[in-house]
């Protein structure tokens, strides 16, 4: 290889032929060219010099060069070894072995692994079935010992029958009863601020011949002086009455339900059937006030309605406000019985008293 200190050239020998380039020349020329600045240069330089186009390229790349720091080539002599022919070598690359990822390397670990994940697996298993099977003997040994144990067997107790109505409540057993309210119609006589005006009144108005009963409600004292089926009847008995001098009026009154406790099952019994016996002994007393007879049909429902009463002996009744109330009852079918043999106003008063005197009865349960 030669070299030539000016303009850089380059002589390389190769299979014994010796080839020059313009190494610098064409460096600083592909550096011109970026800068739009070659071409230009290279036009001063041929017209001013007119040298070969050659020679201009070599005289633009000297005096761009020369603003840069100059440096020593250092090259071998031709008498180096670099003219003897140099053995070529051509180096491969050995390609990466790929390594192998998803089915095909969990494929290939499993296989590998086999042997050893076998073993694991069989000790795994082995050991599992001896804890189950000590575990299982455990317990059935325990459940035998406890089947030699000997258990008092529990005493499975009977149903108790459902009470119904016809079944007797037993002795001392305590029951309630809810009342509904009982509505009616009254002829009322007047209504005082304490009782004792009303006592008086009840006093005068009897004298007249007339029945009364003074019932207290709401902190007053009502006087109540015959009852009634109908608004219509409760009327016509007061225009009766205003012809003996008792200034009375008619209404509808309703007594508010009301629940009682701790009563005998035939306190309980009586209490239930009240309702609807006081309707037909009222439905009676109108008749008898209003047309001065009683029809065979309201006799014979006050009776069915009673008949209750009369398998139910005072002596078991504990309760004096049920007392009171099956004794006024009791009563009031008596007069409304005779009244139908005879027809008498004596009899009629007497069957409105008792009446009025269950409405005091219940108003203060």
């Amino acid at each position: 290889m030669d070299r030539e200190e000016k303009g850089k050239t380059i002589t390389i020998k190769i299979n014994g032929k010796n080839h020059t380039f313009l190494e610098t020349a064409r460096k600083e020329n592909e550096k011109l060219k970026k800068e739009n600045k070659s071409e230009k240069l290279l036009e001063e330089t041929v017209q001013n010099n007119k040298y070969d186009y050659s020679s201009a390229i070599e005289a633009a790349a000297s005096k761009e060069a020369a603003d840069e720091e100059n440096f020593d080539w250092i090259l071998p002599d031709e008498s180096s070894d670099f003219d003897k022919d140099v053995q070529e070598y051509k180096v491969t690359k050995q390609p990466k072995k790929q390594s192998q990822k998803g089915i095909g390397a969990i494929s290939k670990n499993f296989k590998k692994n086999r042997n050893g994940m076998l073993s694991s697996v069989f000790l795994t298993v082995f050991f599992a079935i001896l804890l189950g099977t000590s575990f299982g003997l455990l317990l059935l040994k325990l459940v035998i010992t406890e089947n030699e144990t000997p258990v008092d067997q529990p005493v499975i107790a009977e149903p108790a029958p459902e009470k119904t109505e016809d079944t007797p409540a037993s002795a001392g057993e305590k029951e309630s009863v809810a009342l509904d309210p009982l509505s009616t119609f009254i002829v009322q006589g007047g209504v005082f601020s304490n009782k004792g005006a009303a006592e008086q009144m009840k006093d005068g108005t009897i004298q007249l011949g007339a029945p009364a009963q003074v019932v207290e409600m709401n902190g007053q004292a009502f006087l109540y002086v015959s009852v009634a089926d109908s608004i219509e009847h409760a009327k016509e008995i007061g225009v009766k009455l205003k012809s003996k001098g008792i200034e009375v009026f008619a209404k509808p009154i309703t007594f508010e339900g009301k629940t009682l406790k701790d009563l005998q099952g035939e306190e309980k019994k009586v209490m239930e059937a009240v309702g609807a016996i006081y309707q037909s002994l009222a439905a009676g007393a109108s008749e008898a006030a209003v047309g001065q007879t009683i029809s065979a049909s309201t006799l014979e429902e006050a009776e069915k309605q009673g008949s209750i009463l009369k398998n139910i002996s005072e002596d078991k009744l504990k309760h004096e406000g049920v007392i009171a109330i099956k004794t006024e009852l009791d009563q009031a079918i008596e007069q409304l019985r005779a009244y139908k043999q005879t027809p008498e106003l004596s009899i009629q008063t007497k069957l409105q008293q008792h009446l009025l005197g269950f409405l005091a009865v219940y108003q203060s349960l």
